[in-house]
């Protein structure tokens, strides 16, 4: 492969039609762009050019390797326009749970980007927890007490759980009227998630509504929240919603309630930054943003 200066060159001399042209562009002798031609040609073993009197021509294979050489040497000046503009806008990263950055975070960026089209926003969507002093994130939703060390937490809000179902499913199955009907329910599980969800499954919320009994019937097991939702609307069970989460699915009606009960848990939701890093200007701006968001619909 010769050279990218010989290529460079020859896409001077190949868009000015000129050697003399191409020096004063390239701020070389002719003669040095005449030998540096020469040697791209050597390199190749062809022809580029037709030396006609006082002008000079492509060949056949010159215009090919001058389509790919301009086609090359614009992609390159494009990308190293984007890297510039990326290193100068300002960058963060937020972490959160899949559902929360599925279902509450990503229908409100559209709000985040008008505020702010300056910075780049970066949403890493995990089920793992978050630990800011080790992984390069610069914001993440947490659940727990608010307290983690350097770190400055605000609090979004509680944790309610309550079970969920689609509206032609609590038709076709009118016992469903307790929590002790849950036992002989399909129950959509969750699997995986750690303290993402506060520990809470369906085993815990029974046991905080006084039912003790085992599941009569054969549950379906997701480890997808997103997925968990879909099946509770297609009617494939009941499943546990976090009030987040499904609140306007039961406002917009695809969702119900089957059960008036529902968990509160000690912990809440709480965003977070790093003591050192949380005055930055990005995270500034997106901490007034979400707290903007949540006390929008308290």
């Amino acid at each position: 492969m010769p050279p990218l200066s010989l290529f460079q060159t020859f896409e001077v001399v190949a868009r000015r039609s000129s050697f003399t042209l191409a020096a004063d562009e390239l701020c070389l002798t002719q003669s040095a762009v005449s030998r540096q031609i020469k040697a791209l040609e050597d390199q190749l073993g062809l022809k580029l050019f037709r030396r006609l009197h006082r002008v000079i021509d492509l060949t056949p294979e010159g215009r090919r390797l001058f389509d790919s050489v301009t086609r090359g040497l614009g992609e390159i000046t494009a990308c190293v326009a984007d890297l510039r503009a990326g290193a100068e806008m300002p960058q963060i990263t937020v972490a959160a749970s899949v559902a929360f950055s599925y279902y509450w975070l990503m229908p409100r960026l559209e709000s985040f980007t008008a505020q702010y089209p300056d910075i780049d926003l970066r949403v890493l969507a995990t089920d793992q927890m978050v630990d800011l002093r080790q992984e390069e994130v610069d914001v993440a939703i947490l659940y727990g007490s608010g307290q983690w060390d350097a770190t400055r937490a605000h609090l979004l809000f509680g944790e309610r759980v309550y079970p969920v179902c689609s509206p032609s499913y609590l038709r076709n199955h009118p016992e469903l009227r307790t929590a002790s009907d849950m036992l002989d329910q399909p129950l959509l599980h969750l699997d995986g998630g750690g303290n993402i969800w506060g520990g809470v499954d369906w085993r815990v919320w029974l046991m905080t509504q006084g039912v003790t009994g085992q599941p009569v019937r054969r549950g379906v097991r997701l480890n997808s929240y997103p997925m968990i939702l879909s099946a509770a609307e297609a009617g494939r069970g009941v499943a546990l919603g976090w009030s987040y989460i499904t609140d306007p699915m039961l406002a917009d009606g695809r969702l119900v309630c089957p059960v008036d009960k529902s968990l509160e848990t000690r912990e809440s939701y709480y965003v977070s930054a790093l003591e050192k890093t949380a005055d930055s200007p990005a995270t500034t701006s997106f901490l007034r943003w979400i707290m903007g968001e949540v006390d929008s619909v308290a």
